[in-house]
């Protein structure tokens, strides 16, 4: 074998193995706009194994107690990381087929010390 076909061999390899990685840690981010201002969203990116928990930038500290994306269906449960009892988000969508996008229902509780809900219809993209 010529020292060109061995390299040709050696970098066709390698384009494989980086084309491998990347689709391994490329993970889909979810965006899904508040009701009433879609100007305000919230990202998250999915986790790359099932059953883990992703972290998301709320305006209050929250954490994701439970989160499923598969099979058409989006599920995010996240509570308050103080008051573990104070559910601040729940999205709970599934995939339109010809629109590409999750279609559900979202409430966000968006308070301080005071309860106060925003909810209302939403549509989920998701991009790689």
């Amino acid at each position: 074998m010529s020292i060109v076909k061995m390299i040709a061999v050696a970098i066709a390899g390698l384009m494989a193995v980086a084309a491998a990685t990347q689709a391994a840690t490329s993970r889909p981010t979810i965006t899904c706009p508040y009701p009433d201002d879609p100007d305000e969203q919230l990202k998250v990116v999915a986790p790359a194994k099932i059953g883990d928990l992703p972290p998301i930038d709320f305006d209050y500290p929250a954490k994701v107690t439970r989160f499923s994306f598969r099979d058409g269906h989006l599920l995010l449960i996240a509570m308050d990381q103080e008051e573990r009892s104070r559910v601040r988000i729940v999205i709970s969508a599934q995939l339109n087929k010809v629109k590409g996008s999750y279609d559900g229902q979202i409430v966000l509780d968006l308070g301080g010390h005071q309860i106060m809900l925003r909810q209302g219809p939403v549509s989920c993209t998701v991009a790689p």
